[in-house]
């Protein structure tokens, strides 16, 4: 479930899925849970859309809320405003008026229902529906339907910066680290089913039928059996294929989650990019279809990672399948909708869990491995997530973030990500310096390439963001062109200059650097004061600084001997000096996962050519363990706090493992070392 209601999980989004094993493991309490006949709701291929009540006192009306910090969604788009949020041509107009005019047509028969549900006087409480008017994704429905999937509140958050800036949006408090725009709430089925039926008494007469929980029942047992004995094949070369059965794949598979992957080159036929997550659903139809061998698809380092993820996929949609062929409904078999919803914390954490079966790979869902190269690039989230209101809202808001990135860090990151919530799309501006630009220690230069290869792996999970090299030696010029009347802007497009509210040597903040901007911006584009809209700076965490201070580095950290900077702040001669340190210390690879994040950390090492030993932990796999246990005389530690020192060693492990090279992979990457592809 995407938009204001959040994010339904696949099993492998699952924090605890971290294996093949685990996926397994899933699918088994998945099968029991069935089995239990427990309710399962039907899973609807329909657009999601959220109501809300606005208004005061007796004077209550429904609203749609998608969910963002603009005003007129905390306010809620009542009747008279739908026209502003969806405008003329948009594809949810008219149903959304019709939802409304029924939703409000029955409010005086379902206020006892809404006040029991708490939504009376709580605009933050919504009700989490889907519709459907006819064909939708995948599935072509026989009527058109409001299905009311639950309860739901949004969390309070405040717009910090953009044209939002200052905006509240009322909720539930936060609880630390959840990024969720909104949490579940129980509530008493009877209410809710009692609240259908009195929406039913009005939606009929609009040709729109309102369901709340389509009931699943068993009809057969569920048997994964020759699912897990069935063959799966990876093609290696022109002449080399690995085949075992899924089974014996999964025993041997990590979860690549957090991973993204370098592929040869871009393959727009098959709907590939350089740079793809690993579970990635055009990647996993790829691999599955042999489309190419994978070592004419994939970098050679990642191929573990590609593959490992197309098992996981396939694993997910054929034991997804196996589940849902044994349940049906009111409105048909499961396996001919979406797919089922699984609720229950205990079994599989917070968040609903879908299983989609073939829907997993959206249009595939009829026909499975036929790609329709007409469509649009489709991300392992379900197109029911993206917000549908964009530049047809009059006009899109874009944010230019320009810089050096020598290299980018995880400060930069932080505002990326920032704007990233707030503007249509995100556009970094990497400037190309005619001069010899900085360098590591080693005396490499961090180039453009470089640090757009290292943009590439740390927005791989930000649709909206865009990164290009410029032509321009300064990154102010860089802006200020892609702002001007040569620039890409169409008029009407709202523009935000990414900057921070970091102040430089002189005490001047970082967006004052923009003042000049109105003077080169293209008319009809419409600037907002960079004033407005920059960030506040991102710092290093408490486990950074205590590292680093403990640590031999913190005597020569630039940041440390400049008395106008503050070491908690992202400092990119920080980094460049730590990468220096990063070949002959593993410290500083552990201090550098700050910068960049701890599931990219080697990507970068990699791209800036740096040999640290554990990226080619494959050639130590089987031989003897790495030093002594910790507090047994003579091993390599340097310090005598064991707990600390068994923490570090508990992490050498974790990355030892992610890195060791299973004989699967061994082969491949002799079959890469033979064909040149890797130097």
């Amino acid at each position: 479930m995407g938009g204001a209601a959040g994010h339904m999980a696949h099993p492998f989004d699952l924090g605890w899925v971290n294996s093949g094993t685990d996926l397994l493991d899933f699918f088994e309490k998945a099968k029991a849970y069935v089995e239990k006949k427990n309710l399962i709701c039907l899973k609807l291929d329909g657009v999601n859309v959220s109501f809300k009540l606005a208004g005061d006192g007796e004077n209550k009306q429904f609203a749609v809320d998608r969910g963002s910090l603009k005003s007129i969604d905390i306010d809620g788009i009542t009747m008279d405003r739908v026209d502003d949020r969806f405008p003329e041509g948009h594809g949810m107009r008219p149903a959304i008026r019709t939802l409304l005019t029924i939703l409000n047509e029955a409010l005086p028969e379902i206020k006892s229902e809404l006040e029991q549900l708490g939504m009376w006087d709580d605009p933050s409480r919504f009700l989490n529906t889907e519709f459907v008017e006819g064909t939708t994704n995948v599935t072509e429905y026989e009527e058109n339907f409001l299905a009311i999937h639950g309860l739901s509140q949004f969390y309070q958050k405040i717009a910090k910066s953009g044209p939002s800036k200052g905006n509240i949006r009322p909720g539930a408090a936060r609880p630390e680290g959840n990024k969720d725009p909104s949490t579940e709430l129980p509530y008493t089925v009877a209410t809710m089913d009692k609240l259908v039926d009195k929406l039913n008494n009005v939606a009929n007469n609009y040709g729109f039928q309102v369901y709340g929980c389509v009931p699943t029942e068993l009809m057969a047992d569920v048997d994964f059996s020759a699912t897990l004995e069935a063959p799966f094949t990876v093609k290696v070369s022109d002449d080399r294929e690995i085949t075992k059965s899924l089974k014996e794949w999964l025993s041997e598979a990590s979860n690549p989650r957090y991973k993204v992957v370098r592929l040869q080159d871009d393959f727009p036929e098959l709907g590939l990019k350089k740079v793809m997550h690993a579970l990635h659903k055009n990647l996993y139809v790829a691999i599955l279809n042999q489309s190419l061998p994978i070592t004419e698809l994939i970098e050679g380092e990642d191929a573990e990672a590609a593959i490992y993820g197309a098992v996981l996929m396939h694993a997910t949609r054929l034991l997804g399948k196996d589940v849902l062929k044994a349940l049906t409904s009111p409105m048909g078999d499961a396996v001919n909708h979406e797919g089922i919803v699984l609720r229950d914390e205990k079994l599989f954490g917070p968040r609903p869990v879908k299983l989609t079966g073939d829907f997993i790979v959206g249009n595939l869902g009829s026909g499975f491995g036929q790609v329709n190269e007409e469509e649009d690039e489709i991300e392992i989230i379900d197109n029911e997530d993206a917000d549908p209101v964009g530049s047809e809202a009059g006009g899109e808001t874009i944010a230019v973030v320009p810089g050096a990135f020598k290299p980018p860090t995880r400060g930069h990151l932080g505002m990326v990500e920032e704007y990233a919530d707030k503007a249509d799309e995100v556009v970094v501006l990497i400037s190309a310096p005619l001069k010899q630009g900085r360098s590591l220690p080693n005396g490499r230069e961090i180039t453009a390439n470089d640090s757009k290869a290292i943009w590439d792996v740390m927005t791989s999970g930000l649709p909206n963001v865009r990164v290009e090299i410029s032509k321009d030696a300064s990154s102010l010029t860089a802006g200020y062109e892609f702002i001007g009347k040569n620039g890409p802007l169409e008029p009407g497009t709202t523009v935000m200059l990414g900057a921070s509210t970091k102040t430089d040597k002189k005490g001047h903040p970082d967006w004052m650097r923009w003042n000049q901007a109105p003077k080169y911006i293209k008319e009809g584009v419409n600037l907002l004061p960079a004033e407005n809209t920059a960030v506040d700076p991102l710092y290093h965490s408490a486990y950074y600084m205590d590292l680093i201070r403990a640590s031999p580095f913190w005597v020569n950290l630039p940041s440390n001997l400049d008395p106008r900077k503050d070491p908690r702040e992202f400092h990119a001669s920080d980094m460049r000096y730590l990468l220096g340190e990063a070949e002959e210390d593993e410290e500083a690879i552990e201090l550098l996962e700050d910068f960049t994040g701890e599931d990219n950390i080697f990507d970068v090492l990699s791209i800036l050519g740096l040999n640290t030993g554990l990226n080619e932990m494959s050639s130590m796999a089987g031989g003897a363990n790495q030093g002594a246990a910790v507090g047994a005389k003579g091993g390599p530690w340097r310090h005598s706090n064991l707990e600390d020192e068994n923490k570090k060693e508990k992490k050498r492990s974790r990355l030892k493992k992610e890195n060791v090279d299973l004989s699967m992979v061994d082969e491949i990457m002799r079959l890469f070392m033979e064909r040149g592809i890797m130097r």
